[in-house]
């Protein structure tokens, strides 16, 4: 007999990142209020190590994968119909649109009882040619009717998929992100502290490592600038090195932290000596705290070609840092004119854009303190769980 408050999350990849946290804390909200609980991912990168820290049952998809691919993705399909069928989940909640895709699928053919599909963004919306945006709106539009509901995380994403007729079986609904703003406030370091660790990460991130400290950031005269990341084509980070390039020529002070990791590390690497700019950017690599270092950042920027919602600046804004940003996914509509947003690919808009903020910090702080109240009032924990638990009942 299935489980009447049982909750099966499947995502693609178990690599840390906004979405994979989302699981995370969801899965153990769920527990809290008295569901079984199973996380189910491709991978087993840092997604599942967080999960065994918590408790919470993890299982591998082995056959999960991103990129397109026939025997893959029916593998992928046989293997979730197995598990679904063995732990008889009440709720199959998915997400990324890979899992949400293959993951519905497999749930018709499983007569799974109900199915949530929750859409960081359209993938319908990256950086790819035309034929794979084809084939992955039609993949969203006819799996759509395998789906009770999908959730949208702001009102372009909403509108986008009522135009394309991506219309699930019983709604569509958005669920902005939220924070809980006193866990956030209580991991966050103060700014000394933090800007101590943004200076030793900055120094291991360069070219020479942490001997050399020449270049390093350690005083109030720099201005450190922190972009949390993945190296992925989506995050527009070899076009961001262009407009740092322009930045340093009016600012040589400033200094570009970019925590993250991923595919297009060596392409960044080779792009940063290109541009001379080995003493000025710093690629430390994933770190897994970077959310409790905001507050030693005097700049957050985040140069996207494609997001959804994305956490990073929704921390950024919580920890009052003035914020740069695309206008991509939410990042507008989140930001609104606490902050400055510019067109995607346009390093020139962008570097202009820092620039007004590196000189003009009394209104830098001030549209950091008002994106601040904006977190408070608009982008609560509380809310966006009590929204998506409604729909488990």
């Amino acid at each position: 007999m299935k489980n009447a408050k049982r909750i099966l999350f499947a995502i693609t990849q178990s690599e840390w990142g906004g979405a994979q946290s989302y699981v995370l804390k969801t899965a153990m909200e769920a527990r809290g209020r008295g569901f079984e609980v199973l996380v189910a991912a491709g991978g087993e990168d840092e997604l599942k190590q967080r999960c065994l820290e918590e408790k919470i049952d993890y299982r591998r998809l082995r056959h999960m994968r991103r990129d397109i691919s026939v025997i893959s993705d029916v593998r992928a399909i046989a293997e979730l119909i197995s598990l679904f069928r063995l732990w008889m989940p009440s709720t199959i909640y998915l997400h990324s649109s890979k899992a949400g895709i293959v993951g519905s699928i497999a749930a018709r053919l499983a007569n799974a009882r109900r199915v949530v599909y929750r859409i960081g963004g359209w993938s319908f919306l990256d950086p790819v040619s035309p034929l794979r945006k084809s084939i992955r709106l039609w993949s969203e539009k006819l799996t759509a009717r395998f789906k009770d509901i999908i959730i949208v995380l702001h009102p372009d994403d909403e509108a986008l998929a009522k135009r394309h007729g991506i219309i699930p079986k019983e709604r569509l609904m958005m669920i902005q992100n939220g924070l809980d703003l006193p866990s956030f406030e209580w991991k966050l370091l103060c700014k000394k502290l933090a800007r101590a660790r943004l200076q030793s990460l900055w120094a291991r991130g360069r070219v020479n490592g942490e001997n050399d400290v020449a270049h390093s950031p350690d005083s109030d005269d720099f201005v450190l600038v922190l972009t949390i990341a993945n190296f992925f084509p989506t995050k527009d980070l070899l076009g961001y090195l262009d407009a740092v390039a322009t930045v340093h020529e009016a600012h040589p002070t400033a200094r570009f932290l970019i925590a993250g990791d991923g595919d297009e590390r060596e392409a960044l690497e080779a792009k940063r000596h290109a541009l001379g700019l080995d003493d000025v950017v710093s690629f430390p690599g994933f770190v897994n705290d970077a959310s409790t270092l905001l507050s030693g950042a005097d700049m957050f920027v985040l140069p996207s070609a494609k997001e959804g919602m994305p956490w990073s600046l929704l921390e950024a804004m919580a920890a009052r840092v003035p914020c740069i940003a695309t206008d991509v996914g939410a990042n507008a509509w989140m930001i609104g004119k606490n902050g400055w947003i510019v067109p995607p690919k346009h390093p020139d808009l962008l570097s202009e854009a820092l620039v007004k903020a590196i000189q003009n910090p009394s209104e830098a702080n001030r549209r950091a303190e008002e994106a601040r109240k904006d977190v408070e009032l608009r982008f609560t924990e509380r809310a966006m769980f009590e929204k998506t638990f409604q729909l488990f009942q």
